[in-house]
């Protein structure tokens, strides 16, 4: 049973992973040409918008997967097959109400909010992405029961037809509506409407799914909590998870008011204002959450590996479990930050037409590049608290962050010399207070802490090296081959050089290369 989880841990992280990239492709895809489309200011308009949908969807249904996938995990570990199926009703009934509540709450609040944040040309994308809301709420409660069950073929392919309709409608959209003659604000807001159909059809599938599947649920326990029990326990977990990431989307939220009215106070106009920050925005930050595609994945599947190895009591499994996830994080994370650190302006150049916004995020995101290490140890460090029934602990660590991050952000960039910079040296600090805290708390407050803590330096290592190899192989390369082809062939020796070196100090271990699909054979040819 033990090997079992361990199996479901990786191989369900592995499928995530394969959806993940395959999402992101189709996010480059959908942003880039929109961006190149609409422009920075069009860019400004859609973001305004969706990070007060990323704020409400948060505040109705953040902690509901997780919820949910937690309680499925402990109930069926335990052989309790009715309750699972009662957890999915109750779930349902209870989160649709409050995500139909934040939809019209959205809605009717459209024309305040744009107000707050002085940019009026964002009110019909506002209105537009307004219904999502209520359909991220159907896919929350599904994706949880799936995950819990250690399926993440539904959660992957519901978020890849998400994808793909923002791909294909909103672009569409934004692309004949700019052909009739409407101005840009019109234009984002017919791109974010494909985000709202993609959560339509996201949702209608992973219904016809659920109603379809034929998966018999073990029963070894007539064991069954009433409805009134599961609801408390469902909002018990959600709630502490939902009060963590609401904090820090209501900070992304005020932060976003915070960086244009502060920007506007030294003396940009809005439509300036709206360039720097969809500049820093769409192209710095974007390029500095991307390595999050994978560790996302880590963190779904390892919720319930972990929650059940607890029901189970075995908690050497569960510790084991989070001693890999953080291992397979490092060797992630730490190799992004070198390549996004020193070939940020190549990697920008090469994927954005805009030269003066690629000059004005190039310096950002290499400030940004260590926040990548500190927001993926963020990310997994909260799953493992929140699978361990820790997750009220999360929410101090999340509101000491925010707290560094919008104080930073008020007084940087609203000094003159320092202005839209002051915006990534507020996320990193912000990060590294959160993933600092989170370390400390999961060593000190859980049974399950990882021990191993010396086998996440190798990475470090191994990175730094390639990096430096990056630098130089793409300074030396573009004088002779061009700067878009230089930059793509340095990547490829960066993760040549990486993969050579952390073979060489020994940084991948055997029982994490086990977890994986032909795991034995890839033990047997890296001679672990």
């Amino acid at each position: 049973m033990a090997n079992e989880n361990k199996q479901s841990f990786l191989q369900g992280a592995l499928v995530l992973i394969i959806a993940n990239i395959l999402i992101k492709v189709i996010g480059a895809i959908f942003k880039i040409p929109l961006d190149n489309l609409i422009g920075a200011d069009g860019m400004g308009l859609f973001l305004v918008a969706y990070y007060l949908y990323n704020m409400m969807f948060v505040l109705s249904t953040a902690g509901l997967p997780v919820a949910v996938s937690r309680m499925v995990a402990e109930s069926n570990a335990l052989g309790k097959g009715r309750e699972v199926k009662k957890i999915v009703k109750v779930a349902l009934a209870l989160f649709l109400s409050i995500g139909a509540l934040f939809s019209i709450v959205m809605f009717v609040g459209a024309g305040f909010y744009v107000e707050s944040v002085q940019n009026s040309r964002a009110y019909l994308s506002v209105l537009a992405i307004a219904p999502a809301v209520f359909f991220v709420a159907i896919m929350s409660v599904y994706r949880g029961y799936y995950q819990g069950m250690s399926n993440m073929y539904p959660t992957a392919i519901s978020q890849v037809i998400e994808a793909l309709s923002k791909l294909l409608l909103g672009y569409t959209f934004a692309y004949i509506l700019l052909k009739k003659g409407y101005g840009v604000e019109v234009a984002a807001a017919g791109a974010i409407a494909g985000v709202t159909i993609g959560t339509v059809l996201g949702a209608l599938y992973l219904t016809i799914k659920k109603r379809t599947d034929k998966t018999v649920i073990p029963e070894t326990s007539d064991e069954c909590r009433s409805s009134k029990a599961l609801i408390g326990k469902l909002i018990a977990i959600a709630i502490p998870i939902t009060i963590g990431s609401a904090v820090l989307s209501v900070t992304n939220l005020i932060d976003t008011m915070v960086v244009l009215r502060r920007l506007q106070s030294i003396g940009f106009s809005e439509v300036d204002a709206n360039v720097l920050y969809g500049a820093y925005s769409v192209k710095a930050v974007s390029l500095m959450t991307l390595p999050q595609t994978l560790i996302v994945a880590l963190t779904v599947s390892l919720i319930p590996a972990i929650s059940a190895a607890n029901a189970r009591m075995d908690y050497l499994r569960a510790s084991r479990t989070a001693d890999s996830a953080l291992r397979c994080t490092c060797l992630i994370a730490f190799p992004c930050a070198a390549g996004i650190g020193t070939l940020s302006w190549p990697i920008l150049n090469l994927l954005f037409v805009n030269t003066d916004e690629v000059n004005i995020a190039a310096p950002m995101l290499t400030m940004l590049a260590p926040a990548v290490v500190f927001v993926a140890l963020v990310s997994v460090t909260n799953s493992i608290m929140q699978a361990a029934g820790r997750e009220r602990l999360t929410v101090v660590s999340m509101i000491v962050g925010c707290v560094v991050k919008l104080t930073c952000n008020y007084i940087l960039v609203g000094t003159p010399s320092i202005n839209i910079s002051g915006a990534p040296i507020g996320t990193l600090c912000c990060y590294a207070s959160i993933a600092t805290l989170n370390l400390i708390i999961l060593y000190k407050k859980t049974n399950i802490a990882p021990r191993n803590w010396a086998s996440l330096i190798k990475p470090a290592i191994a990175a730094a090296v390639m990096g430096v190899c990056a630098y130089f192989s793409n300074m030396l390369l573009t004088g002779l081959i061009g700067v878009k082809l230089a930059v793509l062939v340095s990547i490829v020796i960066a993760v040549v050089v990486y993969f050579g070196v952390i073979i060489a100090i020994k940084g991948l271990y055997k029982e994490d290369m086990l977890m994986l699909p032909k795991g034995e054979k890839l033990v047997k040819l890296l001679r672990l």
